[in-house]
Protein backbone atom coordinates (compact mmCIF):
# COMPACT_ATOMS: atom_id res chain seq x y z
CA UNK A 1 0.00 0.00 0.00
CA UNK A 2 1.38 3.73 -1.11
CA UNK A 3 1.09 6.38 1.13
CA UNK A 4 1.04 9.91 -0.07
CA UNK A 5 4.07 11.97 1.13
CA UNK A 6 1.83 14.00 4.30
CA UNK A 7 0.64 10.37 5.33
CA UNK A 8 3.75 8.83 5.28
CA UNK A 9 5.21 11.47 7.07
CA UNK A 10 2.64 11.93 9.95
CA UNK A 11 3.08 7.94 10.14
CA UNK A 12 6.82 7.87 10.37
CA UNK A 13 6.60 10.93 13.50
CA UNK A 14 3.91 9.20 14.68
CA UNK A 15 5.67 5.48 14.84
CA UNK A 16 8.88 7.40 16.16
CA UNK A 17 6.92 8.48 19.09
CA UNK A 18 5.61 5.53 19.54
CA UNK A 19 8.79 4.02 19.64
CA UNK A 20 10.49 6.27 21.45
CA UNK A 21 7.59 6.35 24.49
CA UNK A 22 8.12 2.21 24.54
CA UNK A 23 11.92 2.90 24.77
CA UNK A 24 11.76 5.65 27.20
CA UNK A 25 9.51 3.66 29.22
CA UNK A 26 12.27 0.71 28.99
CA UNK A 27 14.59 2.92 29.26
CA UNK A 28 13.99 4.25 32.40
CA UNK A 29 13.29 0.90 33.88
CA UNK A 30 16.85 -0.29 32.45
CA UNK A 31 18.48 2.64 33.83
CA UNK A 32 16.74 2.33 37.53
CA UNK A 33 17.77 -1.22 37.56
CA UNK A 34 21.56 -0.83 36.25
CA UNK A 35 22.17 1.78 38.76
CA UNK A 36 20.54 -0.16 41.74
CA UNK A 37 23.02 -3.14 40.44
CA UNK A 38 25.95 -0.90 40.13
CA UNK A 39 25.50 -0.95 44.15
CA UNK A 40 24.80 -4.49 44.62
CA UNK A 41 27.29 -5.99 42.27
CA UNK A 42 30.69 -5.94 41.91
CA UNK A 43 32.72 -4.91 38.99
CA UNK A 44 34.09 -8.11 38.61
CA UNK A 45 30.30 -9.96 38.52
CA UNK A 46 29.08 -7.14 36.15
CA UNK A 47 31.91 -7.78 33.81
CA UNK A 48 30.54 -11.76 34.02
CA UNK A 49 27.38 -11.13 33.35
CA UNK A 50 28.38 -8.62 30.71
CA UNK A 51 30.43 -10.88 28.75
CA UNK A 52 27.83 -14.02 28.86
CA UNK A 53 25.64 -10.99 27.62
CA UNK A 54 27.64 -10.25 24.69
CA UNK A 55 27.96 -13.87 23.46
CA UNK A 56 24.40 -14.37 23.12
CA UNK A 57 23.58 -11.14 21.62
CA UNK A 58 25.60 -12.45 18.66
CA UNK A 59 23.30 -15.46 18.63
CA UNK A 60 20.12 -13.22 19.06
CA UNK A 61 21.09 -11.71 15.93
CA UNK A 62 21.18 -14.35 13.55
CA UNK A 63 18.34 -16.55 15.77
CA UNK A 64 15.74 -15.70 13.12
CA UNK A 65 18.13 -15.84 9.73
CA UNK A 66 16.84 -12.46 8.63
CA UNK A 67 13.25 -13.35 7.97
CA UNK A 68 12.01 -10.78 10.06
CA UNK A 69 13.52 -7.62 8.20
CA UNK A 70 12.77 -10.03 4.78
CA UNK A 71 9.30 -10.00 5.80
CA UNK A 72 9.39 -6.27 5.75
CA UNK A 73 10.55 -6.15 1.75
CA UNK A 74 8.59 -9.52 0.72
CA UNK A 75 5.40 -10.22 -0.78
CA UNK A 76 3.01 -10.06 2.14
CA UNK A 77 1.46 -13.26 2.07
CA UNK A 78 0.41 -16.05 4.15
CA UNK A 79 2.84 -18.61 2.90
CA UNK A 80 6.37 -16.05 3.19
CA UNK A 81 5.29 -15.83 6.56
CA UNK A 82 4.58 -19.49 7.76
CA UNK A 83 7.88 -19.73 6.07
CA UNK A 84 9.90 -16.91 7.81
CA UNK A 85 8.30 -18.71 11.10
CA UNK A 86 9.65 -22.12 10.37
CA UNK A 87 13.32 -21.16 9.70
CA UNK A 88 13.31 -19.13 12.89
CA UNK A 89 12.10 -21.42 15.26
CA UNK A 90 14.83 -24.13 14.07
CA UNK A 91 17.61 -21.61 13.72
CA UNK A 92 16.35 -20.57 17.24
CA UNK A 93 16.14 -24.66 18.34
CA UNK A 94 19.20 -24.88 17.15
CA UNK A 95 21.55 -21.56 18.76
CA UNK A 96 19.94 -22.35 21.93
CA UNK A 97 21.24 -26.18 21.69
CA UNK A 98 24.70 -25.04 21.07
CA UNK A 99 24.63 -22.24 23.58
CA UNK A 100 23.79 -24.49 26.58
CA UNK A 101 26.36 -27.69 25.25
CA UNK A 102 29.47 -24.85 24.10
CA UNK A 103 29.25 -22.98 27.36
CA UNK A 104 31.62 -24.69 29.16
CA UNK A 105 34.16 -24.20 26.16
CA UNK A 106 33.43 -20.86 25.95
CA UNK A 107 34.32 -20.31 29.74
CA UNK A 108 37.22 -22.18 29.68
CA UNK A 109 38.42 -19.70 26.07
CA UNK A 110 38.19 -16.67 28.78
CA UNK A 111 39.34 -18.34 31.99
CA UNK A 112 36.16 -17.63 33.36
CA UNK A 113 34.41 -20.92 34.62
CA UNK A 114 31.96 -18.61 36.32
CA UNK A 115 30.13 -17.26 33.08
CA UNK A 116 29.43 -20.94 31.93
CA UNK A 117 26.26 -21.39 33.66
CA UNK A 118 24.87 -17.37 32.84
CA UNK A 119 25.85 -18.36 29.31
CA UNK A 120 23.39 -21.36 29.46
CA UNK A 121 20.62 -19.77 31.27
CA UNK A 122 21.02 -16.91 28.62
CA UNK A 123 20.29 -19.16 26.04
CA UNK A 124 16.59 -18.84 26.69
CA UNK A 125 16.59 -15.60 25.38
CA UNK A 126 18.17 -16.57 22.84
CA UNK A 127 15.00 -19.15 21.97
CA UNK A 128 12.76 -16.34 22.86
CA UNK A 129 14.70 -13.65 20.28
CA UNK A 130 13.88 -16.47 17.34
CA UNK A 131 10.03 -16.58 18.49
CA UNK A 132 9.60 -13.31 19.06
CA UNK A 133 11.35 -11.92 15.25
CA UNK A 134 7.93 -13.01 13.39
CA UNK A 135 5.12 -11.42 15.55
CA UNK A 136 7.21 -8.17 15.64
CA UNK A 137 7.78 -7.80 12.01
CA UNK A 138 4.48 -8.15 10.66
CA UNK A 139 3.67 -5.42 13.08
CA UNK A 140 6.24 -3.70 12.14
CA UNK A 141 5.03 -3.95 8.14
CA UNK A 142 2.13 -3.02 8.58
CA UNK A 143 3.40 0.26 10.93
CA UNK A 144 1.58 -0.85 13.94
CA UNK A 145 3.87 0.87 16.03
CA UNK A 146 1.65 2.28 18.85
CA UNK A 147 0.47 -1.21 19.09
CA UNK A 148 3.95 -2.94 19.42
CA UNK A 149 4.64 -0.22 22.18
CA UNK A 150 3.54 -2.45 25.07
CA UNK A 151 6.16 -5.30 23.87
CA UNK A 152 9.79 -3.44 25.38
CA UNK A 153 7.83 -2.14 28.25
CA UNK A 154 6.81 -5.02 29.43
CA UNK A 155 10.57 -7.05 28.47
CA UNK A 156 12.19 -4.03 30.81
CA UNK A 157 9.20 -4.53 33.89
CA UNK A 158 9.94 -8.18 33.64
CA UNK A 159 13.45 -7.76 34.03
CA UNK A 160 12.81 -5.59 36.30
CA UNK A 161 10.80 -7.65 38.60
CA UNK A 162 13.28 -10.41 38.05
CA UNK A 163 16.08 -8.92 38.45
CA UNK A 164 16.03 -6.53 41.17
CA UNK A 165 14.21 -9.31 44.14
CA UNK A 166 17.21 -11.55 42.83
CA UNK A 167 19.88 -9.80 43.51
CA UNK A 168 18.93 -8.16 46.93
CA UNK A 169 18.82 -11.59 48.03
CA UNK A 170 22.43 -11.56 47.41
CA UNK A 171 22.20 -13.75 44.04
CA UNK A 172 24.87 -11.94 42.27
CA UNK A 173 25.57 -12.33 38.48
CA UNK A 174 23.05 -15.17 38.27
CA UNK A 175 19.95 -12.25 39.09
CA UNK A 176 20.62 -10.06 35.88
CA UNK A 177 20.96 -13.27 33.77
CA UNK A 178 17.65 -14.93 34.59
CA UNK A 179 15.96 -11.28 34.51
CA UNK A 180 17.39 -10.93 31.23
CA UNK A 181 16.23 -14.46 29.68
CA UNK A 182 12.74 -13.55 32.02
CA UNK A 183 12.49 -10.20 29.93
CA UNK A 184 13.53 -12.38 26.11
CA UNK A 185 10.24 -14.37 27.35
CA UNK A 186 7.97 -11.71 28.36
CA UNK A 187 8.84 -10.01 25.07
CA UNK A 188 8.02 -12.63 22.66
CA UNK A 189 4.74 -13.60 24.44
CA UNK A 190 3.41 -9.98 24.14
CA UNK A 191 4.57 -9.84 20.84
CA UNK A 192 2.16 -13.17 19.62
CA UNK A 193 -0.58 -11.56 22.00
CA UNK A 194 -0.28 -8.67 19.80
CA UNK A 195 -0.91 -10.45 16.00
CA UNK A 196 -2.91 -13.30 17.92
CA UNK A 197 -5.74 -13.31 14.95
CA UNK A 198 -3.12 -13.25 12.25
CA UNK A 199 -0.49 -15.39 13.76
CA UNK A 200 1.11 -17.50 11.15
CA UNK A 201 0.99 -20.67 13.33
CA UNK A 202 0.68 -22.91 10.76
CA UNK A 203 4.23 -23.75 9.52
CA UNK A 204 3.74 -27.14 8.14
CA UNK A 205 2.26 -24.96 5.31
CA UNK A 206 4.64 -23.51 3.43
CA UNK A 207 6.57 -23.74 -0.10
CA UNK A 208 9.90 -24.64 -1.89
CA UNK A 209 10.19 -20.74 -3.30
CA UNK A 210 8.68 -18.95 -0.13
CA UNK A 211 11.64 -20.43 1.87
CA UNK A 212 14.23 -19.62 -0.46
CA UNK A 213 12.78 -15.90 -0.91
CA UNK A 214 13.35 -16.13 2.93
CA UNK A 215 16.85 -17.44 2.79
CA UNK A 216 17.87 -15.41 -0.55
CA UNK A 217 17.13 -11.61 1.25
CA UNK A 218 17.36 -12.77 4.96
CA UNK A 219 20.68 -14.63 4.63
CA UNK A 220 22.60 -11.35 3.98
CA UNK A 221 20.76 -9.51 6.42
CA UNK A 222 21.46 -11.71 8.97
CA UNK A 223 24.93 -11.58 8.35
CA UNK A 224 25.28 -7.91 7.80
CA UNK A 225 23.93 -7.79 11.52
CA UNK A 226 26.02 -10.38 12.86
CA UNK A 227 28.92 -8.15 11.48
CA UNK A 228 27.61 -5.08 13.09
CA UNK A 229 27.06 -6.76 16.40
CA UNK A 230 30.29 -7.71 16.20
CA UNK A 231 31.53 -4.45 15.68
CA UNK A 232 29.30 -3.00 18.06
CA UNK A 233 30.71 -5.29 20.80
CA UNK A 234 34.00 -6.82 19.53
CA UNK A 235 35.60 -4.08 22.48
CA UNK A 236 34.04 -6.77 24.92
CA UNK A 237 35.53 -9.93 23.63
CA UNK A 238 38.74 -8.33 23.44
CA UNK A 239 38.84 -6.70 26.92
CA UNK A 240 36.95 -10.01 28.51
CA UNK A 241 39.96 -12.04 26.73
CA UNK A 242 42.88 -9.60 27.52
CA UNK A 243 41.84 -7.35 29.99
CA UNK A 244 40.04 -9.76 32.55
CA UNK A 245 36.02 -9.62 34.10
CA UNK A 246 36.84 -6.36 36.54
CA UNK A 247 37.93 -4.26 33.51
CA UNK A 248 35.07 -5.32 31.47
CA UNK A 249 32.88 -4.22 34.27
CA UNK A 250 34.13 -1.26 34.29
CA UNK A 251 34.14 -0.67 30.44
CA UNK A 252 30.68 -2.13 30.28
CA UNK A 253 29.15 0.22 32.77
CA UNK A 254 30.53 3.17 31.02
CA UNK A 255 29.03 2.21 27.74
CA UNK A 256 25.46 2.07 29.50
CA UNK A 257 24.76 5.80 29.44
CA UNK A 258 25.84 6.15 25.89
CA UNK A 259 23.82 3.27 24.33
CA UNK A 260 20.66 3.81 26.28
CA UNK A 261 20.38 7.98 25.13
CA UNK A 262 22.08 7.59 21.82
CA UNK A 263 22.92 3.88 20.35
CA UNK A 264 19.30 2.37 21.09
CA UNK A 265 17.55 5.39 19.86
CA UNK A 266 19.07 4.69 16.65
CA UNK A 267 17.94 1.38 16.72
CA UNK A 268 13.83 2.50 17.66
CA UNK A 269 14.26 4.92 14.87
CA UNK A 270 15.67 2.36 12.46
CA UNK A 271 12.71 0.16 12.94
CA UNK A 272 10.16 2.50 11.92
CA UNK A 273 12.57 4.08 9.30
CA UNK A 274 13.36 1.07 7.26
CA UNK A 275 9.74 0.02 6.76
CA UNK A 276 8.86 3.28 5.54
CA UNK A 277 12.16 3.61 2.72
CA UNK A 278 10.65 0.37 2.09
CA UNK A 279 7.40 1.67 1.00
CA UNK A 280 9.05 4.82 -1.16
CA UNK A 281 12.19 3.09 -2.41
CA UNK A 282 10.12 3.51 -6.29
CA UNK A 283 10.40 6.98 -5.77
CA UNK A 284 14.28 7.95 -5.80
CA UNK A 285 13.39 11.40 -4.67
CA UNK A 286 11.51 10.93 -2.10
CA UNK A 287 13.61 8.51 -0.76
CA UNK A 288 16.59 11.18 -1.17
CA UNK A 289 14.37 13.72 0.59
CA UNK A 290 13.63 11.18 3.38
CA UNK A 291 16.91 9.82 4.00
CA UNK A 292 18.76 13.69 4.11
CA UNK A 293 16.29 14.68 6.83
CA UNK A 294 16.53 12.08 8.93
CA UNK A 295 20.31 12.15 8.90
CA UNK A 296 19.93 16.08 9.43
CA UNK A 297 17.67 15.13 13.04
CA UNK A 298 19.98 11.93 13.95
CA UNK A 299 23.08 13.57 13.53
CA UNK A 300 21.92 16.50 16.18
CA UNK A 301 19.90 14.67 18.17
CA UNK A 302 23.21 12.32 18.53
CA UNK A 303 25.93 14.40 18.48
CA UNK A 304 24.71 17.07 21.09
CA UNK A 305 23.74 14.29 23.37
CA UNK A 306 26.85 12.56 22.88
CA UNK A 307 29.09 15.66 23.36
CA UNK A 308 26.91 16.57 26.33
CA UNK A 309 27.47 13.01 27.96
CA UNK A 310 30.86 12.99 27.60
CA UNK A 311 31.08 16.62 29.51
CA UNK A 312 29.28 15.81 32.40
CA UNK A 313 31.00 11.91 32.56
CA UNK A 314 33.08 12.91 35.73
CA UNK A 315 29.47 14.24 37.36
CA UNK A 316 27.11 11.78 36.21
CA UNK A 317 29.53 8.38 37.33
CA UNK A 318 29.74 8.88 40.74
CA UNK A 319 26.30 10.72 41.30
CA UNK A 320 24.41 7.51 39.79
CA UNK A 321 26.73 4.54 40.19
CA UNK A 322 28.76 5.41 43.23
CA UNK A 323 32.37 5.87 43.71
CA UNK A 324 32.97 2.32 43.00
CA UNK A 325 33.25 2.99 39.19
CA UNK A 326 35.11 6.08 39.00
CA UNK A 327 37.67 4.43 36.96
CA UNK A 328 34.64 4.17 34.39
CA UNK A 329 34.68 8.21 34.29
CA UNK A 330 37.16 8.15 31.51
CA UNK A 331 35.92 5.68 29.04
CA UNK A 332 32.62 7.26 29.73
CA UNK A 333 33.66 10.61 27.95
CA UNK A 334 35.46 8.86 25.15
CA UNK A 335 32.28 6.54 24.31
CA UNK A 336 29.87 9.30 24.71
CA UNK A 337 31.31 10.62 21.98
CA UNK A 338 31.71 7.12 20.11
CA UNK A 339 27.59 7.26 19.70
CA UNK A 340 27.97 11.05 18.38
CA UNK A 341 30.24 9.57 15.95
CA UNK A 342 27.82 6.58 14.90
CA UNK A 343 25.11 9.26 14.50
CA UNK A 344 26.94 10.98 11.86
CA UNK A 345 26.50 7.67 9.83
CA UNK A 346 22.95 6.40 11.39
CA UNK A 347 20.68 5.20 8.88
CA UNK A 348 22.78 3.79 6.30
CA UNK A 349 21.89 0.05 5.97
CA UNK A 350 18.05 0.83 6.30
CA UNK A 351 18.71 2.72 2.73
CA UNK A 352 20.68 -0.49 1.89
CA UNK A 353 17.98 -2.72 2.73
CA UNK A 354 15.06 -0.83 1.41
CA UNK A 355 16.75 -0.64 -2.31
CA UNK A 356 17.23 -4.74 -1.76
CA UNK A 357 20.67 -4.81 -1.19
CA UNK A 358 21.78 -5.49 2.31
CA UNK A 359 25.04 -7.19 0.87
CA UNK A 360 26.15 -3.72 0.64
CA UNK A 361 26.32 -3.81 4.44
CA UNK A 362 28.45 -7.10 4.70
CA UNK A 363 30.47 -5.41 2.43
CA UNK A 364 30.75 -2.36 4.99
CA UNK A 365 30.89 -4.32 7.97
CA UNK A 366 34.07 -6.65 6.12
CA UNK A 367 36.33 -3.98 5.74
CA UNK A 368 35.48 -2.00 8.87
CA UNK A 369 35.69 -5.36 11.33
CA UNK A 370 39.35 -6.04 9.23
CA UNK A 371 40.26 -2.35 10.64
CA UNK A 372 38.50 -2.12 14.06
CA UNK A 373 40.47 -5.85 15.00
CA UNK A 374 44.02 -5.09 15.18
CA UNK A 375 43.19 -1.13 15.74
CA UNK A 376 41.54 -1.77 19.10
CA UNK A 377 44.25 -5.30 20.02
CA UNK A 378 46.62 -2.24 19.80
CA UNK A 379 44.80 0.02 21.96
CA UNK A 380 44.17 -2.40 24.31
CA UNK A 381 47.87 -1.48 25.74
CA UNK A 382 46.63 1.65 27.57
CA UNK A 383 44.07 -0.33 28.57
CA UNK A 384 39.99 0.45 28.53
CA UNK A 385 40.40 3.93 27.90
CA UNK A 386 42.45 3.21 25.24
CA UNK A 387 39.79 0.96 23.52
CA UNK A 388 37.41 4.02 24.14
CA UNK A 389 39.50 6.39 22.13
CA UNK A 390 40.17 3.36 19.07
CA UNK A 391 36.22 3.03 18.78
CA UNK A 392 35.69 6.83 18.32
CA UNK A 393 38.52 6.96 15.65
CA UNK A 394 37.16 4.17 13.60
CA UNK A 395 33.89 4.82 13.78
CA UNK A 396 34.12 8.27 12.27
CA UNK A 397 36.16 7.10 9.88
CA UNK A 398 33.76 4.88 9.16
CA UNK A 399 30.80 7.51 9.22
CA UNK A 400 32.12 8.65 6.65
CA UNK A 401 32.83 6.03 4.61
CA UNK A 402 29.10 4.64 4.95
CA UNK A 403 27.51 7.86 4.06
CA UNK A 404 29.89 8.48 0.80
CA UNK A 405 28.68 4.72 -0.20
CA UNK A 406 24.32 5.78 0.75
CA UNK A 407 24.91 8.66 -1.48
CA UNK A 408 26.40 6.47 -4.13
CA UNK A 409 23.73 3.99 -3.49
CA UNK A 410 20.70 6.72 -3.90
CA UNK A 411 22.71 9.17 -6.54
CA UNK A 412 23.14 12.29 -5.55
CA UNK A 413 26.39 14.16 -4.28
CA UNK A 414 27.92 13.62 -0.70
CA UNK A 415 28.37 16.91 -0.16
CA UNK A 416 24.82 17.20 0.56
CA UNK A 417 25.30 14.73 3.59
CA UNK A 418 27.75 16.98 4.55
CA UNK A 419 25.68 19.92 4.54
CA UNK A 420 22.68 17.71 6.83
CA UNK A 421 25.52 17.07 9.47
CA UNK A 422 26.48 20.86 10.10
CA UNK A 423 23.71 21.90 12.12
CA UNK A 424 24.22 18.57 14.70
CA UNK A 425 28.27 19.61 14.59
CA UNK A 426 27.45 23.16 15.67
CA UNK A 427 25.28 22.87 18.14
CA UNK A 428 27.50 19.65 19.71
CA UNK A 429 30.30 22.72 19.99
CA UNK A 430 27.78 24.72 21.88
CA UNK A 431 27.34 22.41 24.39
CA UNK A 432 30.49 21.68 24.50
CA UNK A 433 31.59 25.13 25.01
CA UNK A 434 27.96 25.56 27.82
CA UNK A 435 29.17 22.04 29.49
CA UNK A 436 32.81 23.01 30.02
CA UNK A 437 32.28 26.53 30.86
CA UNK A 438 30.17 25.24 33.96
CA UNK A 439 32.56 22.91 35.43
CA UNK A 440 34.86 25.21 35.12
CA UNK A 441 33.18 27.81 37.21
CA UNK A 442 32.98 27.26 41.11
CA UNK A 443 31.48 24.22 42.23
CA UNK A 444 27.73 23.29 42.62
CA UNK A 445 27.07 19.97 43.56
CA UNK A 446 26.17 17.04 41.23
CA UNK A 447 22.64 17.80 40.64
CA UNK A 448 23.09 21.48 40.31
CA UNK A 449 25.71 20.97 37.73
CA UNK A 450 24.26 19.05 35.71
CA UNK A 451 20.92 21.08 35.47
CA UNK A 452 23.01 24.17 34.45
CA UNK A 453 24.66 22.12 31.71
CA UNK A 454 21.15 20.87 30.01
CA UNK A 455 19.42 23.92 30.83
CA UNK A 456 22.49 26.48 29.13
CA UNK A 457 23.16 24.08 26.45
CA UNK A 458 19.66 23.37 25.38
CA UNK A 459 19.05 27.24 25.02
CA UNK A 460 22.31 27.23 22.93
CA UNK A 461 20.81 25.08 20.97
CA UNK A 462 17.69 26.53 20.80
CA UNK A 463 19.21 29.68 19.72
CA UNK A 464 21.18 28.40 16.95
CA UNK A 465 18.76 26.84 15.39
CA UNK A 466 16.48 29.84 15.12
CA UNK A 467 19.12 31.94 14.35
CA UNK A 468 21.25 30.13 12.03
CA UNK A 469 19.43 27.06 10.49
CA UNK A 470 15.57 28.71 10.26
CA UNK A 471 14.67 26.07 8.01
CA UNK A 472 15.76 23.13 9.84
CA UNK A 473 14.16 24.74 13.37
CA UNK A 474 10.70 25.06 10.76
CA UNK A 475 10.77 21.40 10.50
CA UNK A 476 10.94 20.45 14.23
CA UNK A 477 8.10 22.10 14.90
CA UNK A 478 6.20 21.09 12.41
CA UNK A 479 7.35 17.20 13.13
CA UNK A 480 6.19 18.07 17.26
CA UNK A 481 2.67 19.46 15.78
CA UNK A 482 2.15 16.16 13.33
CA UNK A 483 3.08 14.03 16.83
Amino acid sequence: MMHLPGDLARTGVRGAVWQGLAFASGRVIVLVTTIILARLLSPQEYGLVALALVLMAYAETIADAGVAQALVYLPRTGVMARSALLLSVVLGLVLASAAVLAAPWIAGVFNLPAAASLIQVLGVSVLATSFGAVPEALLRRELQFKQLTAAPVIRAATMGAVTLPLAFAGHGAWSLAIGTAAGSVAYAVTCWFLVRRHAPWQIWRVSGDALRANVRFGAPVAGSSLLARLIFDVDYLIIGLWLGAQALGYYTLAFRLPEALILNVFFVLSTVLFPLYAQVSGDPERLRDGYLKSVQIQSLYGVTTGVGLAVLAPVLVPLLFGQTWMDAVLPLAFLALYAAARSLGAGANDVYKALGRPGLSVGVSVVRLAILVPVLLLASRWGIVGIACAQLLVALLFACGMQAVAARVMKFRARRLVRAAVPGVVCGAAVAVAGLGTLAAPLLGPVATIAVVVVTAVGFVYAILRLGFPSLHSELLKLVRRS
